[in-house]
């Protein structure tokens, strides 16, 4: 079993309306079976945290299998205009806006 996490950088307060967001777009890909249901969290300066983590969104699942979404007979659900609205909200001032990380699971 795999763990991920794909982390996103947003622009100074808008962590939560990010991660409002995110929450509608990793449901569209769990109900179209791409994967399980995601915990999407979050801290837009309201808790403590090292500063390096401030507003941040983390998406975090776990899958069976690490498949390239570009595989042939994937298909993608359908966004209308989501991923546009989400990408206004990141933060590409300096480096890349997200990335992901990898863990293998001990069970």
């Amino acid at each position: 079993m795999y763990s991920i996490r794909r982390v996103y950088k947003t622009k100074i307060g808008k962590a939560r309306e990010a991660a409002l967001l995110l929450r509608e777009i990793s449901d569209k890909y769990t109900d179209a079976g791409q994967r399980s249901k995601a915990l999407i969290y979050y801290n837009g300066g309201t808790l403590p945290c090292p500063k390096e983590e401030l507003n941040r969104i983390y998406m975090h699942w776990s899958t069976e299998i690490i498949d390239s979404p570009y595989r042939d007979d994937n298909k993608f659900p359908s966004m209308d205009g989501m991923y546009d609205k989400f990408k206004e909200l990141l933060d590409d001032s300096d480096g890349p806006t997200s990335w992901m990380e990898f863990w293998e699971e001990i069970k």
